[in-house]
């Protein structure tokens, strides 16, 4: 089973364009007795699944959109992605792999990406623990400039903890929180997933971001959300971020895609 707090979240600007984002956590140690998830995988995810996702971002200097391309194969993720921002013409491509990995009482998910402008980017999720459970984690790029369709700070650690009521039915409380460009900012995660009675999921974030004030002594400090439906063959995934990047510009987000 997938770890649920991957992949949800604004993120920092590099040059005035959107910059790596990568949200994970702490890996405990390679001897853990972790049973690699393929070895018992159910028939019917054998199969390989895949998934487009097109993404538009709206903020006051900023016009972007961003394609991404994705395959699971088992407990395996592999995707290509490109985004293009309107305004400056930064245009960049990605490649990125993902595994995950459990046993009883640890999730593990492994995170690797590189992009053109020289990105590299490394990500280390665990869950510890049954239906309640902590959630820690951290990650680091090589600081050259990314754009993602994750948001929260770059280089950070993650913590917190989640309770899982059923399967796709659960709720998390955790932390990312900068610990390497600009030590303070962070954004506070209230994230939940429920099944509707027809079978379709949805997914609300709720989010508070705080820190330094900026530059000209304004707070930083907001609150955002982000909602997705997710229909057995499609899904569709709005987010409003005032402050995005820690500044005082606001984003809207709109992302659609299909499964096939």
């Amino acid at each position: 089973m997938r770890p649920r707090y991957l992949n949800q979240i604004a993120s920092k600007n590099v040059g005035g364009l959107c910059a790596a984002l990568l949200n994970c956590s702490f890996i405990l140690s390679l001897n853990t007795g972790i049973a690699y998830a393929d070895e018992d995988v159910d028939k019917d995810e054998e199969k390989s699944a895949y998934k487009i996702t097109l993404s538009d971002y709206a903020a006051k200097d900023l016009r972007a959109q961003d394609l991404n391309a994705r395959t699971t194969i088992k407990n395996q993720e592999m995707w290509i992605g490109y985004y293009h921002d309107d305004a400056s013409g930064f245009e960049q491509t990605r490649v990125g792999y993902e595994r995950y990995d459990e046993n009883e009482f640890l999730k593990l998910t492994t995170t690797v990406q590189a992009a053109t402008h020289d990105f590299l980017g490394l990500a280390l999720l665990t869950e510890i623990g049954g239906s309640v459970h902590a959630i820690l984690g951290v990650s680091r790029t090589n600081l050259k400039p990314f754009d993602n369709i994750n948001f929260d700070p770059n280089d950070s650690v993650t913590y917190g903890a989640g309770i899982e009521f059923s399967k796709n039915n659960d709720i998390a409380a955790y932390r990312v929180r900068d610990n390497r460009e600009i030590k303070g900012q962070q954004i506070d995660h209230i994230l939940m997933h429920y099944v509707t009675q027809t079978g379709n999921k949805t997914t609300f974030d709720l989010f508070n971001k705080s820190g330094t004030a900026d530059i000209d002594g304004k707070s930083i400090s907001a609150t955002g959300a982000a909602f997705t439906y997710d229909w057995p063959k499609y899904f569709i995934r709005a987010a409003y971020d005032p402050k995005v990047n820690f500044t005082q510009s606001y984003m809207t987000r709109l992302s659609i895609g299909m499964y096939f």
